[in-house]
């Protein structure tokens, strides 16, 4: 992952308390207590319930952090964001008018290509006892028809196909007693979906910075409807790369059952599970490929040319 000069901060789990000087935010969560220098924080993330302090949310809007909130499960909840570029108005306007069919299917075909490439790469690493008969010629006769689709519910239709498929190929490689078998809407029974999202959270509140810089609309997505749509469209095809290799890693190589709690209907991650987690994510996810899409997509609404990224 490349250095910035400004991290992301992560408070997890639930019972942190969140506070700031004007220098110095402070997390503290049990007998522990983490101090980060405010001038180096870009981006502060919260997934779960924790307290905050108002003095920490004026501390570093003033430094031009963002400050992003999500549930229990890494559904979004709220971000507070830094004032949004003189020209967001400009290039807001021409998301409204540019029609966004062609961008959907960029957008789904980076997601396609990354999920086929996951499966690929562990197929050749390590054998293909994992695939079915006929399933990756599937998954390559759905790349192909997609440049031909017409219908944006056609479109989507097949994206959620191969997405389908992805999560349940990958779900032979994970021991069965974790009780991952594929994507599981919230709230999640399994640790394998609860990592998952957790590491979408962290994904997403990346992506939601870079385009609140750029001054694009985070609602206004082409391959995803409604709120975050566009968010969700930039961040899938980082996916498979940034965050599920890491999950699935730490899932094949073995989590103790004291390390997440099914109680309640819900699965519970341990703090230690998450911090090992965490971990492998700042070491997967990269700023600089995202803000790049997004750098793109604004500079193609502005100028009216082919909007063609590199994932």
């Amino acid at each position: 992952m490349t250095e910035h000069l400004r991290e992301w901060v992560t408070v997890a789990g639930s019972g942190g308390h969140i506070r700031a000087t004007r220098n110095t935010l402070t997390v503290l969560k049990g007998a522990g207590e983490e101090r980060y220098d405010i001038g180096r924080v870009g981006h502060l993330i919260i997934v779960g319930g924790h307290t905050i302090h108002t003095s920490a949310v004026v501390a570093l809007v003033r430094a031009g952090a963002t400050i992003s909130f999500f549930d229990a499960d890494g559904f979004p909840a709220g971000q507070i964001n830094p004032p949004h570029p003189q020209d967001a108005k400009t290039i807001r306007a021409a998301q409204q008018k540019v029609s966004g069919h062609s961008a959907a299917l960029i957008f789904a075909q980076a997601g396609i290509d990354a999920r086929i490439l996951a499966i690929e790469r562990y197929g050749n690493a390590h054998g293909w006892d994992l695939l079915y008969e006929g399933e990756l010629e599937l998954l390559h006769r759905s790349r192909e028809e997609l440049p031909f689709l017409i219908r944006m519910e056609e479109v989507r239709r097949l994206h959620k196909l191969v997405s389908d498929m992805y999560y349940e190929i990958m779900a032979r490689t994970i021991p069965a007693e974790l009780g991952f078998r594929r994507r599981g809407r919230r709230p999640h029974i399994d640790p394998v979906n609860a990592m998952l999202s957790f590491g979408y959270a962290v994904l997403y509140g990346s992506a939601d910075v870079a385009l609140s810089a750029a001054g694009l609309d985070p609602d206004s997505g082409t391959l995803h409807e409604g709120a975050g749509g566009l968010i969700y469209d930039i961040i899938d095809g980082f996916k498979p790369s940034m965050i599920d290799q890491t999950v699935f890693s730490l899932a094949r190589g073995g989590i103790s059952a004291c390390d997440y709690d099914t109680g309640d209907r819900r699965c519970y991650l341990s703090e230690n599970l998450i911090q090992n987690l965490l971990g492998g994510i700042r070491r997967t996810l990269d700023d600089d490929p995202i803000t790049a899409v997004v750098r793109d997509y604004a500079c193609a609404l502005l100028s009216g040319t082919e909007f063609s990224p590199v994932y």
